[in-house]
């Protein structure tokens, strides 16, 4: 009766414990001005991501060492290559209000200008700071390259919440957006 007794009690606390909520996050494109009034077309593709970073889950480094954290309950509301392409492509919406831009999925999806972007590193340490780099192209409806460039940024995080961390790493796609937004201009 004992054995029972202890078994119906471990039963019922394995059925009461839940996991933790996990708590979802974008990026948005609020605050930013506009830098044009140019009529362009313009494609943004999947950005391309280190695989460490292709997932949903936010990815942390611990500052002082190799450490990397990846936080199973604080995601991306999409995997990061979607949330980095959609984030460009409203902050692109909003530095040039009159251009026409879309996300792409497909080479065979082009526009008069197709804006490609590869990140090396996106380092969110908790607290400190974020790092991101990623090299850059501007291609024309047929593919040929216009321009290359590299971008390396640096955004302070304000605190030390998850959601400041996710603001730090929203302004430097800023950065990144605002810099192709200037040079699509001057084309």
């Amino acid at each position: 009766m004992k054995k029972l007794l202890c078994f119906l009690v471990v039963i019922i606390g394995a059925c009461s414990w839940r996991s933790p909520d996990s708590s979802f996050y974008m990026m948005n494109s609020e605050g930013l001005s506009p830098l044009s009034q140019k009529k362009i077309n313009i494609a943004v593709a999947k950005v391309k991501v280190p695989d460490l970073l292709d997932r949903a889950q936010m990815v942390v480094y611990e500052s002082g060492n190799d450490q990397v954290k990846i936080m199973e309950f604080n995601r991306w509301a999409e995997v990061l290559p979607d949330v980095l392409q959609a984030t460009v492509v409203n902050d692109l919406i909003a530095y040039l209000p009159q251009a026409f831009v879309k996300r792409t999925y497909f080479d065979s999806q082009s526009a008069t200008y197709n804006v490609n972007i590869e990140v090396n590193t996106l380092k969110a340490y908790r607290g400190e700071k974020v790092l991101f780099a990623a090299w850059w192209n501007i291609t024309d409806a047929k593919g040929k390259i216009l321009m290359r460039r590299q971008g390396v940024y640096e955004a302070k995080v304000s605190g030390n919440s998850i959601a400041d961390l996710v603001n730090a790493q929203t302004q430097t796609v800023h950065q990144l957006a605002k810099d192709i937004a200037e040079q699509l201009v001057k084309m």
